[in-house]
């Protein structure tokens, strides 16, 4: 019965050893890890300080977030484009070629293929 309890009792130390060891682990890492609040109204640049540093110090980012980067950045232009014709049209102001008053730049009437993604643009004009 000695010999029972002695391997339970070894099996015990080394499992509470096994789990030392990833405490230590974990303790050592979380010393070096730090910890920032980022505090800030809306549009103040807290997601965007947080993108340029993992940029910077990070691994960047992985194909599918460069994916949608893509989409957006044309998406974002589109929009301001768009925006910009209908001030116009809002102001009067006219256009310099009479060709873009008819027919005007924003309004695409095909998809644009681009590297990664098929961008759908809307064919009339707002």
């Amino acid at each position: 019965m000695g010999n029972c309890c002695s391997d339970e009792n070894r099996e015990a130390r080394r499992r509470n050893e096994a789990i030392e060891r990833v405490l230590n682990r974990d303790k050592k890492n979380a010393r070096r890890e730090l910890k920032l609040l980022l505090l800030g109204t809306g549009e103040s640049g807290k997601s965007t300080f947080i993108k340029q540093m993992r940029i910077i110090h990070g691994a960047g980012y992985s194909d599918e977030d460069r994916k949608d980067f893509i989409v957006r950045v044309y998406e974002n232009i589109y929009k301001a484009i768009r925006t910009l014709a209908e001030a116009m049209d809002n102001l009067q102001i006219e256009y310099e070629l009479e060709i873009n008053a008819v027919s005007p730049p924003i309004a695409f009437t095909e998809c644009c293929q681009y590297k990664y993604h098929r961008v759908g643009v809307l064919c009339n004009r707002y």
